[in-house]
């Protein structure tokens, strides 16, 4: 994260504790992505910046009692110009681009100012809007990989949102209706009362900030806005577009109702585990 700055060496260190939380936050994402060793994320931790101190790689800082303090790139990895560093972030970042563009995408489920606030989206036509976004975006130079646009991988990205409660998902009995999704309420954002633009602030707007932590750096990013007035404004065109094209009977039976509830039941019994 802090490499990305720029500047000289003490400016590009980071702290133990800040790195362990951006961690933390990324294991959880990539839950469904990855599979971790079971000593837990502490030792996990701590073996993989051993193991890179090893190679040369990273230079840790160390108090009195030897604990880890501050980590930055070892100054044999800045002299062969970041390139062990760089190819351990290359493995990541599509996921953390993928997760990001799924992420950006939720920000057009607000609902218009026509419309209220409980009206659901067919899942398919917000997974393939979320992926007419990435490509556009990808041409315009605001996304790095164009496999973040995978549609495996945003399926996944939408799951894990689904499982931390940000996009509540109905599934219904009948066959013949689609599932259907929206914001929970909380992480819904807020429209400019006199512009009716979408506000960037907010639970969602924080969650993609975090994310976006975690980027490949970019030219188009180098002014340090995470999502772009241009990028914000495509996300909430897909979203108008989504809401036109779901104008009809979106309503929920009774009994779809009454499902919905034991479904967020149950995801409430499981939140005991981290989450982001």
């Amino acid at each position: 994260m802090n490499v990305k700055r720029g500047g000289g060496k003490v400016h590009q260190n980071i702290s133990y504790e800040e790195l362990r939380s951006q961690v933390q936050f990324l294991s959880q994402l990539f839950r469904g992505e990855f599979i971790y060793p079971t000593e837990g994320l502490v030792v996990n931790l701590d073996n993989t910046l051993h193991d890179l101190e090893t190679d040369n790689i990273v230079e840790l800082i160390r108090d009195s009692e030897g604990k880890i303090t501050t980590v930055g790139l070892s100054d044999h990895e800045r002299s062969v110009g970041r390139e062990n560093y760089d190819f351990y972030c290359f493995l990541i970042w599509p996921f953390v681009e993928a997760f990001w563009l799924g992420a950006v995408s939720l920000m057009g489920f607000t609902p218009p100012p026509s419309k209220p606030d409980n009206v659901w989206l067919e899942v398919k036509k917000a997974h393939d809007g979320a992926q007419l976004l990435g490509k556009t975006l990808y041409h315009q130079g605001d996304l790095s990989y164009f496999e973040a646009v995978n549609k495996e991988t945003l399926k996944n990205a939408y799951q894990r949102f689904e499982d931390e409660g940000i996009v509540i998902v109905s599934k219904s009995r009948n066959s013949k209706i689609p599932p259907r999704s929206r914001l929970a309420p909380e992480w819904t954002p807020q429209r400019n009362p006199e512009t009716s633009m979408i506000i960037a602030e907010g639970k969602l707007w924080d969650f993609i900030e975090k994310i976006a932590k975690s980027r490949r750096e970019g030219k188009n990013r180098r002014d340090g806005a995470t999502v772009s007035t241009r990028v914000l404004r495509l996300a909430d065109e897909l979203g108008q577009t989504l809401f036109a094209e779901g104008s009809g009977d979106m309503r929920m039976s009774e009994e779809d109702k009454e499902e919905l509830q034991r479904r967020e039941k149950r995801r409430q019994a499981l939140k005991a585990r981290a989450h982001l």
